[in-house]
């Protein structure tokens, strides 16, 4: 007769095995940084620096649209210029979102990656932040032709972190409207005496 102990050592033991198993297959979930736009699920390292640098991508993409009023800001050069000098980069975090979605939506996962890129075209809208928006996306612009290659993933969350920021439009004196109201004085009853009764010449 095999001895219990000895067979649920073994059991333990293969329960074990099995859990490392699925452990190590399993990719390890990392704590991202909040950098705003549409929620995104369980994501490893790798594809949360890649978020950041697609996120820090779209975002300087809209500014290119949206802040060609000023030249001086040079937005769309800006973009174009930073397309080109970090191509690589941009490159592999393109591929690996797109292997994120496959991984977590299968056949779905194009689709779910095209979805997903809208809404963070949505989430950049600056309405009623466009001049401090616009100054940031400026400045991150001219910073990032400064960065030399491989370092997006060091600066695309700092850099979002300053986008989103941008988009808090600031108190604008011009647009305040200073709402107040009169204290108007008491106008007492004539035909209340100062007692608080009635008068009888009032007839009430």
């Amino acid at each position: 007769m095999a001895d219990p102990v000895s067979a649920m050592v073994k059991r333990i033991r293969s329960a074990t095995l099995a859990l490392g198993i699925c452990l190590a297959a399993a990719p390890s979930a990392y704590a991202a940084a909040d950098l705003g736009g549409p929620p995104v699920r369980a994501m490893t390292s790798e594809e949360s620096t890649a978020h950041a640098i697609w996120l820090l991508r779209a975002g300087l993409n809209v500014s290119a649209l949206q802040c060609q009023f000023s030249p001086y800001l040079a937005t769309v050069r800006n973009y174009n210029e930073m397309l080109k000098q970090h191509q690589p980069e941009l490159s592999r975090a393109y591929q690996t979102l797109e292997k994120h979605f496959r991984r977590l939506d299968g056949k779905a996962g194009p689709r779910a990656f095209d979805s997903f890129t809208t809404r963070i075209y949505n989430s950049f809208s600056a309405l009623d932040a466009q001049r401090s928006f616009c100054s940031a996306a400026g400045d991150i612009g001219r910073e990032a032709l400064s960065w030399g290659p491989g370092s997006l993933s060091g600066k695309a969350v700092t850099a979002v972190q300053r986008l989103r920021a941008a988009l808090i439009a600031p108190p604008d004196p011009y647009r305040q409207v200073q709402l107040g109201y009169v204290v108007l004085p008491r106008i007492p009853d004539p035909c209340i005496d100062k007692r608080g009764k009635p008068i009888k010449r009032c007839n009430v």
